[in-house]
């Protein structure tokens, strides 16, 4: 999300001998990213069509917030939500795909081990490659853990 905000130290003054805000463009993760990341690890983590509000309550605790907390903020009855429950649901996404690299390196891992002395190079080569690819996807998500 791009959002423009003022800067005093930034500032500049103008031929009045007044100050002027001069506005700086920011990409932030805000209140709709949260949304929709809240919305697709819900979706990601219910078992069925019964299941939403315990896949809810699971999200909300990866997140460090309370079931009621999301339900919440995802009806809209938060008008202006805090940094706190932002970077929470930021936080429990990051959490949710390091989970699921990890889940897929030991899968590659276990693919390797029992095709270790086959003659199927082909299958080899495409466990290699996958495994370049989310090695790759590792490092970016330990990048953004670093942020």
């Amino acid at each position: 999300m791009n959002r423009e905000i003022s800067d005093r130290i930034l500032s500049t003054i103008n031929h009045q001998g007044k100050s002027k805000a001069m506005l700086v463009s920011v990409d932030a993760f805000g209140p709709k990213e949260a949304d929709l990341f809240a919305r697709k690890m819900i979706e990601a983590e219910s078992r069925g069509s019964g299941d939403q509000m315990n896949a809810m309550e699971r999200v909300a605790s990866r997140c460090g917030l309370t079931a009621r907390q999301l339900r919440r903020f995802l009806q809209g009855e938060i008008k202006s939500p805090g940094w706190g429950l932002v970077n929470g649901i930021l936080a429990g996404w990051i959490s949710l795909w390091d989970e699921k690299i990890r889940v897929m390196q030991a899968e590659v891992k276990a693919v390797r081990e029992r095709c270790k002395g086959d003659r199927r190079e082909d299958l080899m080569a495409e466990v290699a490659a996958l495994d370049s690819e989310i090695e790759a996807l590792a490092a970016r998500v330990r990048r953004a853990k670093g942020r």
